[in-house]
């Protein structure tokens, strides 16, 4: 999120971003993977993410790799969604300005 590109597409600055980190970081709730779902991502290291998402109800997995994600993985959760870090801002400021 402190990419140069990232900042300019959010309109933020660095401090803005930290700030919306600490937030999160204070809010976040700590889940444990009881089991393992295997949605056999394109990138191995990534189904841990997706595991992780569905265990603690997540709406969305935002991330600038969603290729990754979205080329045919063979468990695929609709209820998750795939956004990169521009396209969830995008959505946060519809919903919540």
């Amino acid at each position: 999120m402190l990419r140069k590109e990232s900042l300019k597409q959010f309109e933020l600055a660095q401090e803005d971003i930290k700030i919306i980190l600490d937030f999160i970081a204070l809010i976040g709730v700590k889940t444990d993977i009881r089991f393992l779902l295997r949605p056999n991502l394109r990138d191995e290291n990534d189904n841990i993410f997706m595991e992780l998402a569905f265990a603690s109800d997540s709406r969305f997995i935002i991330t600038k790799n969603v290729r990754d994600f979205t080329y045919m993985p063979e468990l695929k959760l609709d209820e998750i969604q795939i956004v990169t870090p521009a396209e969830f801002m995008e959505r946060w400021r519809k919903y919540y300005a």
